[in-house]
């Protein structure tokens, strides 16, 4: 019956329903304008891309004036996916007969006016990422070198709501795709336990969660990460359990800020990332807003970085111990200990030993998210000596100081 009467109203501006034209007026407000031919910067892949790239189009079609059109394109994307609410919302007139999910969100006036706020506040959220493709061949400024055996990375902008997958073609990092995602109910730059944001930094992907095994909440499945790390606590963060997982099974996505810390995104989407995600092998970088670099810049960076590791690696090979401790920062910690004790440390092990050597595998470089001028270097040590063997990850954290580079804490994960 409703459906019947929208397209006997629809013909003309004039009649357009009063719900959908208060949301033109929103939406004017909410969204800035794009150019027609709005740039998506990835050809569509499946059905997921394509509804919200249909949702795109509608929000154009609907700020221009050409309702039709635009109700079109919304009848159409309700139909191939009957839980996305924000969808059901711009198509105008049906949302209060049918977002009847609305009021999952609440009781009450102020309740249905704060779901209307989340969803319009998604509308903008999905809208921003089409206003300007990355320039050819960039990539976000913290990737400087992706370690050889990541098949990924993942790169989450916590103030535009997106997660973008770089993935490697031959000797190049290439963005494959990218999701609307949610974030923490009181936004990002998580502290301390319970505030209900998401943290900024550079995290691994830890394990994997099979839907089955969570509450609904979470959807299809689950990759926590190593939050807090150890540049975490050396800063006083606490909390846990923070987690890159999917949507209840009865809604399609979230508002963007809804969660308790975790980034979550649609269960379609969650279940594609699967297909690039490697436990322990994927860095994880959460930021709060990123530029893009061309890639030449990006690789000068990286030479004058792995050069720096590489003297440092010789120097620790060399058992001088003053030469080994120039690399380290005034204000370097590890394990307790500063760098006073820590060379102290070193000077005690140097003298027992006949020779040491090192070497550096699976080296990745990476911008540390949320700070000025530090990088993380994630490497495989291998470590041998005349009386001791081992092989473990480690994480150090160089910072650009007035003389250059220098180490200002590391760490065994």
């Amino acid at each position: 019956m409703a459906g019947r009467f929208l397209k006997s109203e629809r013909t003309s501006p004039r009649g357009f329903p009063l719900a959908a034209c208060l949301l033109l007026v929103a939406l004017a407000w909410t969204v800035d304008a794009v150019p027609n031919d709005v740039a998506t910067g990835l050809p569509p892949s499946d059905g997921t891309s394509l509804l919200e790239r249909g949702l795109v189009e509608g929000l154009r079609e609907l700020r221009q004036g050409d309702l039709v059109a635009a109700q079109d394109r919304l009848e159409s994307l309700v139909e191939r996916q009957p839980d996305f609410r924000l969808a059901h919302l711009i198509r105008g007139d049906l949302w209060m007969a049918q977002a009847t999910g609305l009021r999952a969100f609440g009781q009450g006036l102020e309740d249905q006016r704060q779901a209307v706020g989340d969803l319009l506040f998604e509308a903008r959220a999905r809208w921003h990422r089409y206003q300007a493709s990355p320039p050819p061949s960039a990539v976000p400024e913290g990737l400087l070198k992706v370690a050889d055996d990541a098949p990924s990375v993942l790169v989450i902008d916590l103030r535009e709501n997106r997660l973008f997958v770089f993935e490697r073609r031959g000797e190049a990092l290439v963005m494959t795709r990218d999701y609307y995602v949610s974030i923490g109910k009181n936004g990002s730059e998580k502290q301390l336990e319970g505030d209900e944001r998401t943290p900024v930094g550079f995290y691994l992907v830890s394990t994997f969660l099979d839907g089955q095994t969570l509450p609904d909440l979470y959807g299809v499945g689950a990759y926590p990460i190593n939050y807090p790390n150890g540049w975490d606590r050396l800063h006083g963060r606490t909390g846990s359990g923070i987690w890159i997982h999917g949507t209840e099974s009865t809604t399609y996505s979230r508002p963007p800020r809804s969660s308790r810390g975790c980034v979550t995104l649609a269960n379609q989407d969650f279940q594609e990332l699967m297909t690039t995600v490697e436990i322990r092998k994927t860095p994880v970088l959460v930021t709060d807003g990123f530029d893009w670099m061309v890639t030449e810049r990006a690789q000068r960076s990286r030479r004058q970085l792995e050069a720096r590791v590489e003297a440092w690696r010789q120097a620790w090979e060399s058992r001088d111990t003053s030469r080994y401790l120039t690399f380290y920062s005034d204000a370097f910690r590890t394990q307790g200990m500063d760098r006073a004790a820590f060379g102290d440390y070193k000077e005690r092990v140097n003298r027992g030993k006949r020779y040491i050597r090192v070497h550096l595998d699976q080296v990745g470089i990476y911008g540390y998210p949320g700070e000025s001028d530090v990088v993380v270097v994630d490497f495989v040590q291998h470590y041998e000596s005349d009386s001791f063997r081992s092989t473990g990850r480690k994480h150090q954290y160089w910072r650009r100081e007035a003389d250059g580079w220098r180490i200002v804490f590391e760490e065994r994960i």
